[in-house]
């Protein structure tokens, strides 16, 4: 019983481990270019990136 839980948990550290090294790698390959956050609030008019904004009166 522990033993297959301690392979299973094994396996899961370990397919982690390289999802973290390609994402390394990746970064590593990829220099000149950045990596930006998909931005959640877009214009429907003009399709570019609004900014964003808190409104605390509508929250209390």
């Amino acid at each position: 019983m522990t033993k297959s839980i301690i392979i299973v948990l094994a396996i899961a550290v370990a397919v982690v481990g390289l999802m973290m090294a390609g994402l390394g790698l990746k970064m590593l390959l990829h220099k000149e270019k950045e990596f930006h956050r998909p931005c959640s609030n877009a214009d429907p008019k003009t399709g570019r990136c609004a900014h964003c904004t808190c409104d605390l009166k509508n929250k209390i």
